[in-house]
């Protein structure tokens, strides 16, 4: 068994370093593509952001707000509007993202105790810009506010301490947790580059058994395993896992390092589960790809299960949220529950038993696929062995 054991082994990494679609897949895609995906959200948090002003004042203290907004690394002032029909227009021909419209008699209100508004235009068509828009405006806002207010209690001779408690009498403090500085690059690629790593091992994966079938080399694979289905599962499997377990330990040694995409947990426990994510996408693609014997139809079923694991998997809209039929497919999904897990490990740095329902979900995966796949293959070596007999009657 061992001898045979080798011969398949041998054998089907001699088949990756010959296909080019499972090398590309197998090697170049990850060394290529992940640092890709991670470089693109390099910047980390946006800045510049293209932003009007509508300067209806032209006073002081519009002209205070003006540098305020200037001086915000989150805004860009791109150009000065006469009117809101010149905003509108500008947003239109997509020149802005944002705007600030300070109304006529702002400081005459405000020097005379009336409230008054600033109105900020919000282009929410992307809510990453618009929600950064949101704070910072909110932000900037409030704090001149306070700054006007401050300044109007302490020229009627109340001392700064009263002062304060008068303008912020409920304060409030936030804790940020896990990514305090809101960057993108950390939020977006620690969902992404999984996502992309579990298309690559399952299309990649799909292609070993079927492509058997449609070469006409399966009854030579049959015969070099010795018509063992263990054999056979495994030695067709060894190679492509340690290949894609190296590409896993690269995303946590040198992709994630080199990007600044830190984590608060173990390394170690984070490593066993993106090993699980391996195997729990790999085994499930070898059953599709014993189930299917078209090479095509196998990897459109691989396609049809990855293209919108992203969106399903609850990372951009709460799953719990989802329509129940929408949360069935997630659940059907390894990402989803690899994702949870290692949010909850690497990213809050729990320890692995906090993982223990995403870990068990993705052994269910593993142990389920093998077994189909088992059952599969001896279906299959069952026909390879009667059809050399029945050829053999017939010859007599």
């Amino acid at each position: 068994m061992r001898v045979q054991f080798m011969t398949v082994f041998r054998r089907e990494a001699k088949r990756i370093a010959e296909r080019k679609t499972l090398y590309l897949l197998s090697i170049v895609a990850p060394i290529v593509l992940f640092p890709f995906f991670a470089y693109v959200y390099s910047g980390g948090v946006l800045r510049n952001i293209s932003v009007a002003v509508c300067d209806g004042d032209n006073s002081e203290i519009s002209r205070m707000i003006i540098r305020s907004i200037e001086s915000t690394s989150a805004f860009r002032i791109v150009d000065y509007a006469q009117s809101t029909e010149e905003i509108a227009d500008k947003f239109r021909r997509g020149e802005i993202q944002a705007a600030f419209l300070i109304p006529k008699n702002l400081e005459r209100d405000l020097k005379s105790g009336k409230p008054t508004t600033v109105v900020v235009f919000n282009n929410v068509t992307n809510l990453v810009i618009s929600n950064t828009v949101l704070k910072e405006a909110s932000t900037l806002v409030k704090t001149i506010s306070g700054g006007i207010l401050l300044k109007k209690l302490r020229s009627k001779g109340m001392q700064e301490e009263q002062a304060m408690k008068v303008i912020n009498p409920i304060r409030i403090q936030t804790q940020v947790l896990y990514n305090p500085n809101y960057n993108y690059m950390n939020y977006l690629s620690m969902g992404i580059i999984p996502v992309i790593f579990q298309m690559l091992i399952m299309v990649g994966g799909v292609l070993l058994i079927s492509s058997e079938f449609t070469h006409g080399t399966f009854a030579e694979l049959a015969a070099a395993s010795g018509n063992n289905v263990w054999v056979i599962l495994f030695g067709k499997a060894l190679p492509h896992l340690g290949i894609h377990c190296a590409s896993a330990l690269g995303i946590l040694g040198i992709v994630f390092p080199l990007f600044g995409i830190d984590g608060a947990g173990s390394l170690t426990e984070t490593a066993l589960l993106f090993g699980l994510l391996v195997m729990a996408s790999f085994f499930p693609a070898m059953m599709i790809s014993a189930m299917f014997h078209d090479q095509q139809f196998a990897t459109e079923v691989a396609l049809f299960i990855n293209v919108p694991a992203f969106i399903f998997s609850g990372y951009l809209f709460p799953l719990w949220a989802m329509p129940v039929l929408h949360q069935w497919f997630a659940n059907a999904i390894p990402y989803t529950h690899f994702l949870y897990g290692f949010l909850k490990v690497y990213v809050a740095g729990a320890p692995l038993s906090a993982a223990s329902p995403d870990i068990l979900w993705l052994l269910g995966f593993i142990a389920g696929s093998i077994a189909v796949t088992i059952l599969l293959l001896k279906k299959e070596l069952r026909k390879a062995s009667v059809a050399p007999a029945a050829e053999g009657s017939a010859a007599l």
